[in-house]
């Protein structure tokens, strides 16, 4: 049995709505061990998944998710 996330319609519309497409975004934290992505790390979203993952495209290069209630980025436009 595979791991499956499930988020509810209205979390996901708001998780869209508070991250739109092209927003800018700071890194508050994330946890992936194969990515230097450091706290204060800014970036621009690149577009908002069924699963509520935030994918953006950070100032250093690096283009990562971050998953709804694991990883933390703030709006900062």
């Amino acid at each position: 049995m595979g791991f499956t996330m499930c988020i509810r319609p209205d979390v996901l519309e708001k998780i869209r709505r508070d991250f739109p497409v092209g927003c800018k975004v700071e890194v508050v934290s994330l946890c992936d061990p194969y990515r230097d992505v450091q706290p204060g790390t800014k970036g621009r979203v690149l577009a908002v998944d069924d699963t509520g993952t935030i994918h953006c495209e950070f100032e250093n290069h690096v283009s990562l998710g971050a998953l709804w209630g694991i990883d933390q980025v703030r709006r900062i436009d």
